[in-house]
């Protein structure tokens, strides 16, 4: 076998979060009852748009090379010409793509500390060395005055913490030899963007997906705000079809019509404040975020993951702090409770039902994101024309033993508790117990 190519030093590669089949065998649950916090997705995933059905009718074909469509979609969008955008395979394939353009062996790339893995693991993968500083537009410009790339991401990972547009531009104008890329992932929580700087520097790239406001993260589809000639230096070095024909239209379909999308930041900032509200009224140290998920700091965070953990409830652990993302209110009300913390009254009618061998979350003041996976083709379809119909928002989620009956009782549970919700009242314990768990067990 000849030798790969050298990678950078300390490389390693992407670790993926645990599968929820595997949590729920780990802790003897039923999979329907394991719930993703760490992902940092909506709970809920987007409503097709029109001409679904007819873009799944061109799966035999390639996808159209210069992606037209998409680019005009996401230029409007973004408030920018169709020239000035690049398209990749989310923004992990955006990420690749730059450090394929900008780096390679003997080049530096500097990163924040902590960030997002991808950047330190596409950068290595070119062959530079990286090098780490502080979350600190300061200290980053600094370490970054000798590198090619300095690797930003805004709304920060995991901290939620936000730069200002216009600082970011400065450090870009301060580094005319760096290209400085920033990934605005989180965009639509923060409002804040470098898109219109990005325009006039050549070394500034705003990154963007689909996958986290929009809710396609399984399509993988992301595009980049730069200038012109980046814009072209970038298209000109990716692979030639990297987002499927399918996924394409879809993506230029749910960004000619963002209404959802805002509806659902709209949603999730205001249930970010309660959520983390809920923790600083318990006494917990929970600052501001400006993404999709809230920050516990606390030096038992490994631990209280794991306790988490085996009530089904999948958190992001670090050292010193946990990441949890926003789901529906009462979703994040399942944490609260196990943490022992009474959860504040939301604004919106929300209930989780965990029935046996089933899941249902439901929000009826929803924008008609559902999903239903029973396994039942039929009777997905008719829990989501009739929940889609009413426009709620709504995730049903059954075991392959689950029954008929179980699924329509759950659902027919869940709105009857939505419909008059109130978050629970419970005694708080000393400490960050955890109470008994009252949840079926396989």
């Amino acid at each position: 076998m000849p030798a790969p190519r050298r990678t950078g030093s300390d490389f390693a590669p992407y670790i993926w979060a645990t599968p929820l089949e595997e949590v729920a065998r780990r802790h003897g649950l039923s999979p329907s009852h394991v719930l993703r916090f760490d992902s940092n997705l909506p709970a809920f995933p987007a409503p097709l748009p029109p001409g679904a059905r007819a873009a799944l009718s061109e799966r035999a074909d390639y996808p159209e090379g210069t992606y037209r469509e998409l680019r005009e979609a996401a230029a409007a969008y973004a408030g920018c010409d169709s020239d000035e955008i690049a398209i990749d395979a989310g923004a992990d394939g955006l990420i690749g793509l730059v450090a394929r353009t900008f780096l390679s062996a003997g080049r530096h790339a500097v990163v924040e500390e902590p960030t997002y893995p991808v950047y330190a693991i596409a950068s290595r993968i070119e062959g530079a060395e990286v090098v780490a500083a502080p979350h600190d537009l300061a200290a980053l410009a600094e370490a970054a005055h000798h590198a090619h790339v300095l690797w930003i991401c805004n709304p920060g990972n995991p901290n939620g913490e936000l730069f200002g547009a216009a600082d970011v531009a400065k450090v870009a104008d301060a580094l005319p030899q760096t290209v400085v890329c920033v990934d605005e992932a989180y965009f639509e929580y923060a409002g804040e963007t470098t898109a219109s700087h990005a325009r006039e520097r050549p070394n500034l790239v705003c990154v963007r997906t689909l996958s986290k406001a929009f809710g396609l993260a399984g399509l993988r589809v992301g595009y980049a705000i730069s200038s012109r000639s980046t814009a072209s230096e970038l298209t000109n070095r990716r692979a030639p079809g990297p987002i499927s024909n399918f996924a394409a239209a879809l993506g230029a379909g749910v960004l000619r019509h963002p209404s959802f999308a805002e509806a659902e930041a709209e949603a999730v900032r205001a249930e970010r404040e309660r959520f983390r509200e809920a923790f600083l009224a318990a006494g917990w140290d929970a600052p501001e975020s400006h993404a999709s998920f809230v920050v516990v700091r606390t030096p038992e965070a490994p631990a209280l993951a794991a306790e988490l953990e085996s009530r089904g409830l999948v958190v992001r652990s670090y050292p010193d702090a946990l990441r949890i993302s926003v789901r529906s209110p009462s979703d994040d009300d399942l944490v609260l409770t196990a943490l022992g913390i009474d959860p504040p009254v939301a604004s919106r009618r929300s209930a989780t039902v965990l029935g046996v061998a089933v899941r249902v979350s439901l929000v009826l003041d929803g924008t008609g994101r559902v999903s239903s996976r029973t396994g039942d083709d039929d009777e997905d379809r008719r829990i989501e024309e009739h929940a889609s119909a009413r426009g709620w928002d709504l995730e049903v989620v059954a075991d392959a033993a689950a029954r008929r009956d179980a699924v329509d009782g759950a659902l027919a549970e869940a709105e009857t508790r939505a419909g008059s919700y109130r978050a629970p009242s419970q005694p708080r314990p000393l400490g960050p117990t955890l109470p008994p768990d009252p949840r079926p067990r396989r």
